[in-house]
Protein backbone atom coordinates (compact mmCIF):
# COMPACT_ATOMS: atom_id res chain seq x y z
CA UNK A 1 0.00 0.00 0.00
CA UNK A 2 1.42 3.52 -0.63
CA UNK A 3 2.47 5.70 2.03
CA UNK A 4 0.69 9.04 3.05
CA UNK A 5 3.92 10.78 2.11
CA UNK A 6 3.83 9.20 -1.69
CA UNK A 7 0.23 10.45 -1.86
CA UNK A 8 0.79 14.13 -0.40
CA UNK A 9 3.81 14.18 -1.92
CA UNK A 10 1.96 13.50 -5.89
CA UNK A 11 -0.48 15.71 -4.78
CA UNK A 12 1.82 18.84 -4.21
CA UNK A 13 3.63 17.90 -7.37
CA UNK A 14 0.28 17.87 -9.40
CA UNK A 15 -0.73 21.13 -7.92
CA UNK A 16 2.62 23.12 -8.75
CA UNK A 17 2.70 21.27 -12.06
CA UNK A 18 -0.81 22.78 -12.68
CA UNK A 19 0.32 25.98 -11.77
CA UNK A 20 3.82 26.13 -13.70
CA UNK A 21 5.96 26.48 -10.54
CA UNK A 22 7.91 23.35 -10.93
CA UNK A 23 9.52 25.16 -14.58
CA UNK A 24 12.22 27.99 -15.34
CA UNK A 25 13.50 29.82 -12.63
CA UNK A 26 10.58 29.79 -9.53
CA UNK A 27 12.07 30.68 -6.56
CA UNK A 28 9.25 29.53 -3.64
CA UNK A 29 8.96 31.30 -0.60
CA UNK A 30 7.43 29.19 1.97
CA UNK A 31 5.29 30.33 5.78
CA UNK A 32 7.08 27.78 8.09
CA UNK A 33 5.44 28.05 11.72
CA UNK A 34 6.88 24.61 12.24
CA UNK A 35 3.48 22.82 12.92
CA UNK A 36 2.70 20.02 11.24
CA UNK A 37 1.20 20.85 8.39
CA UNK A 38 3.75 23.35 6.87
CA UNK A 39 6.51 21.53 8.05
CA UNK A 40 4.85 18.43 6.19
CA UNK A 41 5.18 21.25 2.88
CA UNK A 42 8.54 22.80 3.36
CA UNK A 43 10.07 18.96 3.46
CA UNK A 44 8.20 17.83 0.38
CA UNK A 45 8.97 20.70 -1.24
CA UNK A 46 12.78 20.42 0.34
CA UNK A 47 13.22 16.43 -0.99
CA UNK A 48 11.25 18.09 -4.72
CA UNK A 49 14.54 21.18 -5.17
CA UNK A 50 16.55 18.28 -5.74
CA UNK A 51 15.06 16.93 -8.64
CA UNK A 52 13.25 19.98 -9.92
CA UNK A 53 14.91 23.33 -10.57
CA UNK A 54 13.30 25.61 -8.37
CA UNK A 55 14.66 27.50 -5.59
CA UNK A 56 13.24 27.28 -1.95
CA UNK A 57 13.31 29.80 1.38
CA UNK A 58 11.45 29.49 4.11
CA UNK A 59 10.01 32.72 6.18
CA UNK A 60 9.14 31.78 10.06
CA UNK A 61 7.33 34.98 11.89
CA UNK A 62 7.32 34.60 15.71
CA UNK A 63 4.41 36.20 16.78
CA UNK A 64 6.33 36.65 20.28
CA UNK A 65 2.56 35.85 22.48
CA UNK A 66 4.88 33.04 24.65
CA UNK A 67 7.98 34.74 25.11
CA UNK A 68 10.22 31.63 25.77
CA UNK A 69 8.03 28.84 23.87
CA UNK A 70 8.12 31.19 20.81
CA UNK A 71 11.67 31.64 20.84
CA UNK A 72 12.28 27.86 21.03
CA UNK A 73 9.69 27.64 17.65
CA UNK A 74 12.25 29.74 15.96
CA UNK A 75 15.33 28.12 16.95
CA UNK A 76 13.48 25.13 15.84
CA UNK A 77 12.46 26.09 12.63
CA UNK A 78 16.08 27.75 11.64
CA UNK A 79 17.75 24.65 12.88
CA UNK A 80 15.25 22.77 10.34
CA UNK A 81 16.26 24.74 7.79
CA UNK A 82 19.94 25.43 8.37
CA UNK A 83 20.30 21.72 8.41
CA UNK A 84 19.02 20.78 4.58
CA UNK A 85 20.51 24.07 3.31
CA UNK A 86 17.08 26.12 3.02
CA UNK A 87 16.77 29.57 2.75
CA UNK A 88 15.55 31.11 6.00
CA UNK A 89 14.21 34.05 6.98
CA UNK A 90 12.57 35.54 10.65
CA UNK A 91 11.44 38.19 12.40
CA UNK A 92 9.66 39.15 15.64
CA UNK A 93 6.77 40.63 16.35
CA UNK A 94 6.80 43.11 19.45
CA UNK A 95 5.18 41.39 22.10
CA UNK A 96 2.78 44.60 23.15
CA UNK A 97 0.92 44.11 19.78
CA UNK A 98 -3.01 42.93 20.29
CA UNK A 99 -3.30 39.15 20.46
CA UNK A 100 -6.25 38.50 17.87
CA UNK A 101 -6.62 35.98 15.24
CA UNK A 102 -6.95 39.31 12.79
CA UNK A 103 -4.11 41.01 13.74
CA UNK A 104 -1.84 37.47 13.53
CA UNK A 105 -2.91 37.26 10.06
CA UNK A 106 -2.22 40.57 9.10
CA UNK A 107 1.35 40.34 10.05
CA UNK A 108 1.92 37.17 9.24
CA UNK A 109 0.84 38.33 5.16
CA UNK A 110 2.74 41.49 5.32
CA UNK A 111 5.98 39.46 6.45
CA UNK A 112 5.23 37.16 3.93
CA UNK A 113 5.03 39.95 1.66
CA UNK A 114 8.57 42.07 2.62
CA UNK A 115 10.49 38.57 2.54
CA UNK A 116 9.18 37.39 -0.74
CA UNK A 117 10.61 41.10 -2.34
CA UNK A 118 13.72 40.79 0.30
CA UNK A 119 14.51 37.15 -1.22
CA UNK A 120 13.43 37.38 -4.53
CA UNK A 121 10.42 34.85 -4.25
CA UNK A 122 8.42 34.74 -7.45
CA UNK A 123 5.77 32.83 -5.28
CA UNK A 124 4.50 32.53 -1.60
CA UNK A 125 3.32 29.09 -0.42
CA UNK A 126 1.25 28.12 2.76
CA UNK A 127 0.35 25.07 4.38
CA UNK A 128 -3.27 25.89 4.41
CA UNK A 129 -5.44 21.98 4.46
CA UNK A 130 -8.65 20.76 3.66
CA UNK A 131 -9.21 20.89 7.37
CA UNK A 132 -8.53 24.56 7.30
CA UNK A 133 -11.16 24.71 4.58
CA UNK A 134 -13.81 23.06 6.97
CA UNK A 135 -13.40 25.84 9.36
CA UNK A 136 -13.00 28.66 7.90
CA UNK A 137 -16.36 27.99 5.89
CA UNK A 138 -18.09 26.75 9.34
CA UNK A 139 -16.68 30.26 11.01
CA UNK A 140 -17.82 32.50 8.33
CA UNK A 141 -21.50 31.07 8.42
CA UNK A 142 -21.15 31.82 11.88
CA UNK A 143 -20.02 35.45 10.92
CA UNK A 144 -23.01 35.61 8.12
CA UNK A 145 -20.66 36.80 5.42
CA UNK A 146 -22.79 35.73 3.15
CA UNK A 147 -22.41 33.67 -0.50
CA UNK A 148 -18.60 34.75 -1.38
CA UNK A 149 -17.53 34.10 2.31
CA UNK A 150 -19.04 30.51 1.81
CA UNK A 151 -15.95 30.00 -1.15
CA UNK A 152 -13.21 29.48 1.61
CA UNK A 153 -9.97 30.22 1.43
CA UNK A 154 -8.78 30.37 -2.55
CA UNK A 155 -6.22 27.96 -3.52
CA UNK A 156 -4.68 30.78 -5.59
CA UNK A 157 -4.68 34.62 -4.31
CA UNK A 158 -3.22 37.38 -6.55
CA UNK A 159 -1.53 40.37 -5.25
CA UNK A 160 -0.76 43.32 -6.73
CA UNK A 161 2.55 44.02 -6.36
CA UNK A 162 3.30 41.08 -4.58
CA UNK A 163 3.74 37.53 -5.46
CA UNK A 164 0.41 35.45 -5.63
CA UNK A 165 -0.21 33.04 -2.93
CA UNK A 166 -0.15 29.12 -3.96
CA UNK A 167 -1.64 26.57 -1.25
CA UNK A 168 -0.91 23.11 -2.53
CA UNK A 169 -2.49 21.31 0.01
CA UNK A 170 -6.53 22.69 0.52
CA UNK A 171 -8.30 20.85 -2.06
CA UNK A 172 -6.74 17.26 -1.06
CA UNK A 173 -4.56 17.03 2.17
CA UNK A 174 -6.39 17.06 5.39
CA UNK A 175 -4.54 17.84 8.86
CA UNK A 176 -4.41 14.34 9.53
CA UNK A 177 -2.56 13.41 6.68
CA UNK A 178 0.30 16.15 7.64
CA UNK A 179 0.48 14.97 11.31
CA UNK A 180 1.00 11.20 9.66
CA UNK A 181 3.33 12.49 7.20
CA UNK A 182 5.52 13.72 10.26
CA UNK A 183 5.28 10.50 11.96
CA UNK A 184 6.61 8.58 8.52
CA UNK A 185 9.34 10.45 7.99
CA UNK A 186 10.67 10.86 11.49
CA UNK A 187 10.01 14.75 11.73
CA UNK A 188 9.00 16.37 15.24
CA UNK A 189 6.48 19.58 14.68
CA UNK A 190 5.73 21.83 16.80
CA UNK A 191 2.26 22.18 18.55
CA UNK A 192 1.43 25.78 19.38
CA UNK A 193 -0.32 25.46 22.59
CA UNK A 194 -2.63 28.58 21.77
CA UNK A 195 -4.40 26.49 18.80
CA UNK A 196 -6.05 24.87 21.97
CA UNK A 197 -6.86 27.83 23.80
CA UNK A 198 -10.88 28.17 22.99
CA UNK A 199 -11.19 32.21 23.71
CA UNK A 200 -10.50 32.35 19.98
CA UNK A 201 -13.61 31.23 17.98
CA UNK A 202 -11.51 29.20 15.30
CA UNK A 203 -10.24 27.25 17.88
CA UNK A 204 -14.27 26.90 19.67
CA UNK A 205 -14.99 25.97 16.16
CA UNK A 206 -12.07 23.18 16.07
CA UNK A 207 -12.02 21.69 19.05
CA UNK A 208 -15.91 21.50 20.23
CA UNK A 209 -18.56 22.73 17.53
CA UNK A 210 -17.12 20.50 14.52
CA UNK A 211 -16.87 17.26 16.54
CA UNK A 212 -20.21 18.40 17.93
CA UNK A 213 -21.51 18.55 14.56
CA UNK A 214 -20.25 14.92 13.34
CA UNK A 215 -22.50 13.36 15.84
CA UNK A 216 -25.09 15.00 13.84
CA UNK A 217 -23.41 13.81 10.36
CA UNK A 218 -20.28 12.06 10.39
CA UNK A 219 -19.50 13.80 6.77
CA UNK A 220 -20.40 17.16 7.95
CA UNK A 221 -16.67 17.69 6.73
CA UNK A 222 -17.63 16.55 3.33
CA UNK A 223 -20.96 18.06 3.31
CA UNK A 224 -18.96 21.65 4.56
CA UNK A 225 -16.66 21.40 1.32
CA UNK A 226 -19.21 21.08 -0.88
CA UNK A 227 -20.86 23.65 0.07
CA UNK A 228 -18.05 25.85 -0.37
CA UNK A 229 -17.23 24.44 -4.00
CA UNK A 230 -21.29 25.08 -4.63
CA UNK A 231 -20.94 28.19 -3.26
CA UNK A 232 -17.41 28.77 -5.41
CA UNK A 233 -19.65 28.01 -8.78
CA UNK A 234 -22.59 30.46 -7.93
CA UNK A 235 -20.12 33.02 -7.61
CA UNK A 236 -18.44 33.07 -10.34
CA UNK A 237 -22.32 32.67 -12.39
CA UNK A 238 -22.74 35.76 -10.54
CA UNK A 239 -19.52 37.42 -10.76
CA UNK A 240 -19.92 36.74 -14.79
CA UNK A 241 -22.78 38.87 -14.48
CA UNK A 242 -21.33 41.44 -11.96
CA UNK A 243 -18.48 41.99 -13.97
CA UNK A 244 -19.87 43.28 -17.05
CA UNK A 245 -21.76 46.08 -15.38
CA UNK A 246 -19.36 47.55 -13.18
CA UNK A 247 -16.66 47.60 -15.45
CA UNK A 248 -16.76 51.54 -16.08
CA UNK A 249 -17.64 51.65 -12.11
CA UNK A 250 -14.42 49.70 -10.77
CA UNK A 251 -10.86 50.91 -11.41
CA UNK A 252 -8.62 48.19 -10.47
CA UNK A 253 -8.38 46.91 -6.82
CA UNK A 254 -9.08 50.20 -4.73
CA UNK A 255 -10.67 52.36 -6.85
CA UNK A 256 -15.43 52.55 -7.43
CA UNK A 257 -16.53 55.95 -9.29
CA UNK A 258 -19.49 56.83 -7.46
CA UNK A 259 -21.59 58.14 -9.95
CA UNK A 260 -21.58 54.81 -11.96
CA UNK A 261 -22.01 52.71 -8.36
CA UNK A 262 -24.93 54.90 -7.81
CA UNK A 263 -26.82 53.55 -11.16
CA UNK A 264 -27.01 50.14 -9.36
CA UNK A 265 -29.65 47.97 -7.84
CA UNK A 266 -28.93 47.88 -4.23
CA UNK A 267 -28.36 44.04 -4.42
CA UNK A 268 -25.62 44.70 -7.43
CA UNK A 269 -24.01 47.15 -5.16
CA UNK A 270 -24.06 44.76 -2.07
CA UNK A 271 -21.84 42.61 -4.57
CA UNK A 272 -19.23 45.16 -5.87
CA UNK A 273 -18.66 46.18 -1.93
CA UNK A 274 -17.90 42.62 -1.04
CA UNK A 275 -15.72 42.12 -3.60
CA UNK A 276 -14.16 45.56 -3.11
CA UNK A 277 -13.72 44.74 0.80
CA UNK A 278 -12.38 41.09 -0.46
CA UNK A 279 -9.75 42.20 -2.81
CA UNK A 280 -8.36 44.66 -0.10
CA UNK A 281 -8.08 41.69 2.23
CA UNK A 282 -10.95 43.59 4.88
CA UNK A 283 -12.71 40.69 6.37
CA UNK A 284 -16.72 41.61 6.54
CA UNK A 285 -19.73 40.51 7.71
CA UNK A 286 -23.23 41.04 6.56
CA UNK A 287 -23.47 43.75 9.58
CA UNK A 288 -20.37 45.62 8.14
CA UNK A 289 -21.45 45.03 4.55
CA UNK A 290 -24.85 46.62 5.42
CA UNK A 291 -22.65 49.72 7.50
CA UNK A 292 -20.42 50.46 4.58
CA UNK A 293 -23.40 50.43 2.29
CA UNK A 294 -25.13 52.86 4.45
CA UNK A 295 -22.24 55.24 5.02
CA UNK A 296 -21.52 55.86 0.86
CA UNK A 297 -25.18 56.23 0.37
CA UNK A 298 -25.62 59.07 3.33
CA UNK A 299 -22.22 60.65 2.36
CA UNK A 300 -22.12 59.82 -2.05
CA UNK A 301 -23.12 63.75 -2.25
CA UNK A 302 -19.74 64.98 -0.66
CA UNK A 303 -17.58 66.95 -2.14
CA UNK A 304 -14.46 66.70 -0.60
CA UNK A 305 -15.38 63.48 1.46
CA UNK A 306 -16.09 61.75 4.46
CA UNK A 307 -14.08 58.92 5.85
CA UNK A 308 -15.26 55.63 7.51
CA UNK A 309 -13.07 53.59 9.87
CA UNK A 310 -13.01 50.13 8.13
CA UNK A 311 -9.66 48.25 9.89
CA UNK A 312 -6.62 48.72 11.30
CA UNK A 313 -4.62 51.81 9.57
CA UNK A 314 -7.75 51.59 6.67
CA UNK A 315 -10.77 54.01 6.52
CA UNK A 316 -12.94 54.05 3.43
CA UNK A 317 -12.98 57.32 1.44
CA UNK A 318 -16.64 58.26 0.03
CA UNK A 319 -16.96 61.55 -2.22
CA UNK A 320 -18.82 62.67 -5.02
CA UNK A 321 -16.13 61.22 -7.25
CA UNK A 322 -14.88 58.18 -6.00
CA UNK A 323 -14.92 55.19 -3.40
CA UNK A 324 -11.77 53.53 -1.84
CA UNK A 325 -9.73 52.81 0.60
CA UNK A 326 -6.85 54.83 2.70
CA UNK A 327 -4.40 54.44 5.03
CA UNK A 328 -4.04 57.57 6.43
CA UNK A 329 -6.88 60.44 7.13
CA UNK A 330 -4.32 63.32 7.10
CA UNK A 331 -0.92 63.36 5.54
CA UNK A 332 2.06 64.34 7.31
CA UNK A 333 3.13 67.37 5.69
CA UNK A 334 6.65 68.47 4.74
CA UNK A 335 8.68 70.96 7.13
CA UNK A 336 10.88 71.53 4.00
CA UNK A 337 10.26 74.85 2.52
CA UNK A 338 12.33 75.55 -0.44
CA UNK A 339 13.58 78.87 -1.67
CA UNK A 340 12.14 79.54 -5.73
CA UNK A 341 13.56 81.43 -8.35
CA UNK A 342 11.57 83.48 -11.00
CA UNK A 343 13.28 81.22 -13.86
CA UNK A 344 14.98 77.62 -12.73
CA UNK A 345 14.12 74.16 -11.61
CA UNK A 346 13.44 73.48 -7.92
CA UNK A 347 13.34 70.17 -6.88
CA UNK A 348 11.58 68.60 -3.80
CA UNK A 349 12.79 65.82 -2.72
CA UNK A 350 10.25 64.75 0.24
CA UNK A 351 7.59 65.55 -2.17
CA UNK A 352 8.80 63.72 -5.15
CA UNK A 353 8.35 66.52 -7.63
CA UNK A 354 10.52 69.37 -9.56
CA UNK A 355 8.98 73.01 -9.83
CA UNK A 356 9.90 74.17 -13.41
CA UNK A 357 9.37 78.22 -14.00
CA UNK A 358 10.28 79.10 -17.76
CA UNK A 359 10.26 82.85 -19.58
CA UNK A 360 7.46 82.61 -22.23
CA UNK A 361 8.44 82.73 -25.45
CA UNK A 362 5.66 82.43 -27.39
CA UNK A 363 3.08 84.66 -28.50
CA UNK A 364 -1.03 85.18 -27.24
CA UNK A 365 -1.88 81.83 -26.03
CA UNK A 366 -4.89 79.98 -28.04
CA UNK A 367 -5.59 78.14 -25.34
CA UNK A 368 -4.91 78.09 -21.66
CA UNK A 369 -4.13 75.05 -19.33
CA UNK A 370 -6.96 73.36 -17.03
CA UNK A 371 -6.41 74.09 -13.89
CA UNK A 372 -6.20 70.10 -12.82
CA UNK A 373 -3.32 70.05 -14.83
CA UNK A 374 0.75 70.50 -13.82
CA UNK A 375 0.94 73.60 -15.49
CA UNK A 376 0.21 77.32 -15.59
CA UNK A 377 0.17 80.13 -17.78
CA UNK A 378 1.30 82.92 -15.45
CA UNK A 379 1.90 86.76 -15.19
CA UNK A 380 4.33 87.14 -12.21
CA UNK A 381 5.16 90.77 -13.12
CA UNK A 382 3.13 91.68 -10.04
CA UNK A 383 4.88 89.88 -7.57
CA UNK A 384 7.41 91.06 -6.02
CA UNK A 385 8.20 89.03 -2.48
CA UNK A 386 10.38 86.16 -2.82
CA UNK A 387 8.86 82.52 -3.91
CA UNK A 388 8.70 79.27 -2.05
CA UNK A 389 7.65 75.83 -2.93
CA UNK A 390 6.58 74.14 0.14
CA UNK A 391 3.17 72.17 1.28
CA UNK A 392 0.17 74.09 3.57
CA UNK A 393 0.90 76.27 6.76
CA UNK A 394 -1.76 77.27 9.40
CA UNK A 395 -2.45 81.22 7.74
CA UNK A 396 -2.24 80.18 4.69
CA UNK A 397 -4.46 82.99 2.35
CA UNK A 398 -5.37 82.26 -1.51
CA UNK A 399 -7.47 85.45 -3.76
CA UNK A 400 -9.02 82.60 -6.01
CA UNK A 401 -8.88 83.11 -9.83
CA UNK A 402 -11.79 85.31 -10.91
CA UNK A 403 -12.37 86.86 -7.67
CA UNK A 404 -10.75 89.83 -5.38
CA UNK A 405 -11.34 89.14 -1.58
CA UNK A 406 -8.42 86.83 -0.01
CA UNK A 407 -9.66 83.48 1.42
CA UNK A 408 -8.67 80.89 3.85
CA UNK A 409 -6.69 78.58 1.77
CA UNK A 410 -8.36 75.26 3.98
CA UNK A 411 -11.61 76.87 3.07
CA UNK A 412 -10.46 77.40 -1.03
CA UNK A 413 -9.15 73.45 -0.70
CA UNK A 414 -12.81 72.00 1.24
CA UNK A 415 -14.72 74.45 -2.15
CA UNK A 416 -12.32 72.94 -4.51
CA UNK A 417 -13.72 69.16 -3.24
CA UNK A 418 -10.14 68.23 -2.18
CA UNK A 419 -10.53 65.44 0.25
CA UNK A 420 -8.46 66.14 3.82
CA UNK A 421 -6.25 63.38 3.41
CA UNK A 422 -4.75 64.52 0.25
CA UNK A 423 -4.39 68.64 1.52
CA UNK A 424 -1.38 68.33 3.29
CA UNK A 425 0.08 66.74 -0.01
CA UNK A 426 -0.25 69.35 -2.57
CA UNK A 427 2.89 71.17 -3.96
CA UNK A 428 2.27 75.25 -3.42
CA UNK A 429 3.99 78.34 -4.79
CA UNK A 430 3.82 80.55 -2.28
CA UNK A 431 4.76 84.19 -1.60
CA UNK A 432 5.11 84.53 2.17
CA UNK A 433 1.67 83.21 3.00
CA UNK A 434 -0.16 84.12 0.36
CA UNK A 435 -0.70 80.95 -2.17
CA UNK A 436 -0.06 81.72 -6.32
CA UNK A 437 -0.15 78.09 -6.94
CA UNK A 438 -2.13 75.10 -5.56
CA UNK A 439 -0.72 72.48 -8.04
CA UNK A 440 -3.46 70.65 -9.60
CA UNK A 441 -6.15 72.53 -8.16
CA UNK A 442 -6.11 76.11 -9.28
CA UNK A 443 -4.23 79.62 -9.33
CA UNK A 444 -4.09 82.81 -7.57
CA UNK A 445 -5.94 85.87 -9.47
CA UNK A 446 -2.57 87.18 -8.66
CA UNK A 447 -1.30 85.54 -11.44
CA UNK A 448 -4.24 86.36 -14.03
CA UNK A 449 -2.78 86.96 -17.57
CA UNK A 450 -4.19 90.05 -19.12
CA UNK A 451 -3.23 89.60 -22.80
CA UNK A 452 0.69 87.61 -22.76
CA UNK A 453 2.44 85.01 -19.80
CA UNK A 454 5.31 86.35 -18.77
CA UNK A 455 6.49 82.46 -17.75
CA UNK A 456 5.17 79.20 -17.63
CA UNK A 457 5.43 76.98 -14.56
CA UNK A 458 5.32 73.37 -14.54
CA UNK A 459 5.47 70.92 -12.19
CA UNK A 460 6.85 66.91 -12.80
CA UNK A 461 7.14 64.16 -10.71
CA UNK A 462 10.39 62.22 -10.07
CA UNK A 463 10.76 58.85 -11.11
CA UNK A 464 13.65 56.96 -9.17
Amino acid sequence: MERISEQISQKVIDFLQKYRLLQGKNKLLTAFSGGPDSLCLLDILYKLSKEYTFELAAGHLNHNWRAEESMQEAIQAKNYCEDRGIEFYTETLPPELPHTEEEARNRRYEFLNRTAKKSGATAILTGHTKTDQVETVLYRILKGTGLQGLTGIPAIRGQEGFPAIYRPLLEDVCRQQCIKYCEENNLSPGYDPSNYDEKYLRNRIRHSLLPELRTYNNAVDSALLRLSIISGESGEIIAEYTDKLKRKAVKGFDLIYTEEFLKFSKPVKKRILMDFLAKNSIEYTFERVEEVFKFIMEHAGSKSGKTFSIAKDAWLFVSSKEIKIIEHIRSKPSETVLPVLYTGKTVHQELNVSLIIEKWQAGIPKKFPEESKNIVYADLSGIKGELSLRTRRPGDIIRPFGMQEKTKLKKYLINRGIPEHTRDEIPLLVEDKEVLWAAGVGISEKLRVKKVPTHIIKLEKIYK
